[in-house]
């Protein structure tokens, strides 16, 4: 086998190692919450937390009107008991009982304006709970596609990394360093395949004495781009 075919061979391994990594690296990038998620959970979020203060509120409105009925009750209970006999006092506790009745009113008022908004945040807060439980389903369900690709790329790698093992010993170290040194300025592409008289890598058509020597099986390079030649 030519230093060339060795090459190319060594080339089409690291281009098929160099091709899995990036998806491998692409699907370790997929694996993470996507931004749509995470807006989904943070909206989510803000609409419980909003959900939550309303509800606090209303609780608040609900004890605060139990304990002004109840005030109100003594009250009214004693105002009619019979027990107070003073007209200044029966006037006082009758205008309690009349302050009392009207902030009674106002709280429930307010109540049930707070019960309305309550409802409101409560369809908002289960809209956004679905979407965000939506998006991550389809997420969970990606990902167990992702991770069974992962483990198939770092398979296919570990035996693209042993068969690179075996085919650098084939090449003159002297050429691994040309080969090296081409691949990081050719763009992975040192080696380019000779046909039909072409270049494939520049497609520029060679002259005949390069073809010549390709055939023959020296190790030449492209007259326009330089990259080794490698006949196929």
């Amino acid at each position: 086998m030519s230093q060339a075919q060795v090459l190319y061979d060594l080339q089409q391994i690291d281009t098929e190692i160099r091709t899995k990594k990036q998806r491998l690296g692409e699907v370790l990038r997929l694996q993470k919450e996507p931004p749509a998620l995470l807006a989904a959970r943070e909206k989510a979020a803000a609409a419980e937390a909003d959900l939550g203060r309303w509800r606090a509120r209303h609780k608040d409105l609900t004890l605060e009107i139990a304990t002004v009925a109840d005030k109100a009750k003594r009250s009214e209970e004693r105002l009619y008991s019979g027990v107070v006999k003073n007209p200044k006092e029966l006037n006082d506790l009758q205008h309690e009982v009349e302050a009392l009745g009207r902030r009674r009113a106002t709280l429930e008022d307010e109540a049930l304006q707070v019960m309305m908004t309550v409802d409101e945040r409560q369809t908002i807060s289960g809209a956004a709970a679905t979407e965000r439980d939506h998006l991550a389903e389809e997420f969970a369900a990606s990902v167990v596609h992702l991770q069974a690709e992962q483990q198939t790329l770092a398979l296919q790698l570990n035996r693209l990394l042993d068969k690179r093992k075996k085919q650098v010993p084939l090449a003159q170290p002297a050429l691994l360093k040309v080969y090296d040194q081409l691949i990081q300025e050719k763009r992975g592409l040192a080696v380019a395949g000779l046909r039909a008289n072409k270049c494939q890598g520049c497609q520029v058509t060679l002259s005949a004495s390069t073809i010549r020597a390709a055939g023959q099986g020296q190790l030449v390079r492209c007259d326009s781009c330089d990259r080794i030649l490698c006949p196929l």
